[in-house]
């Protein structure tokens, strides 16, 4: 964990959510299994959502798992062919009881660019899975770098992404439970929309997480929300 004042946070972890993932047809090397979540905030419904002229979030998915920091090292190498604001990270994706290893791209500017990153890579030493027919709903657990400022006690904004918020739970819920409670809660609560994941952070020990996505979201509204987490959480008979 790199933390240069008290508000400024930078470290690893995961985020855990399910998107809908389906396959990129064209503009990929010829059989390999690329997906693409073509809407990556499944419980946001707000109108600033951006159009998708562009690749999104884009799971390029391995042959064979791979170590992590040497995904992340080789990701590093190749990242510097793309635009600075692209991020390259991996994970795990869990699709109708099988696992897959993938590597995940973001911010890439054109669909021409994924097989000039599939290129890049397979130069590294990556192998890609085959295609096979994949769509549907997905839980996805991703590995990657989280620079963070903390606006209050367990609260924290994206550094990169202001529209992300995450704060501190006593503890990791199943994702069915999870699922229940960010239901109840956004059926709840009129006035704004938002999106939640499930996450863990390294911070001076590993932190259980929830991170949410939405426009314009207050401290007040962060502090609220949080609330409403932790009293379902220590209430979980509440939902049964």
């Amino acid at each position: 964990m790199d933390q240069t004042d008290d508000s400024i946070i930078k470290t690893a972890g995961s985020i855990t959510k399910e998107e809908y993932l389906a396959n990129v047809e064209y503009n990929i090397m010829q059989n390999t299994l690329v997906l693409e979540s073509s809407h990556p905030f499944p419980g946001y419904h707000g109108s600033n959502l951006p159009e998708n002229p562009v690749p999104n979030s884009i799971y390029l998915v391995t042959a064979r798992r791979y170590d992590g920091e040497e995904l992340l090292r080789k990701g590093k190498k190749v990242k510097g062919l793309f635009p600075e604001e692209s991020d390259i990270s991996y994970g795990e994706v869990s699709f109708r009881g099988n696992e897959y290893q993938f590597i995940r791209a973001r911010g890439l500017d054109c669909f021409g660019c994924i097989p000039r990153l599939q290129e890049a890579l397979m130069k590294e030493g990556i192998e890609f899975m085959k295609r096979k027919k994949f769509t549907g709903d997905a839980l996805i657990k991703l590995q990657k770098f989280f620079p963070l400022e903390k606006i209050d006690d367990n609260i924290y904004r994206g550094l990169d992404e202001p529209r992300m918020h995450y704060f501190e739970i006593p503890y990791r819920p199943d994702w069915q439970f999870f699922k229940k409670i960010t239901f109840f809660i956004r059926s709840n609560i009129e006035s704004y929309t938002f999106d939640a994941a499930l996450g863990s952070l390294y911070l001076r020990q590993i932190a259980d997480m929830v991170r949410i996505y939405g426009e314009g979201l207050t401290l007040e509204q962060m502090q609220f929300i949080r609330k409403k987490y932790l009293y379902e959480l220590a209430h979980p008979d509440h939902l049964q």
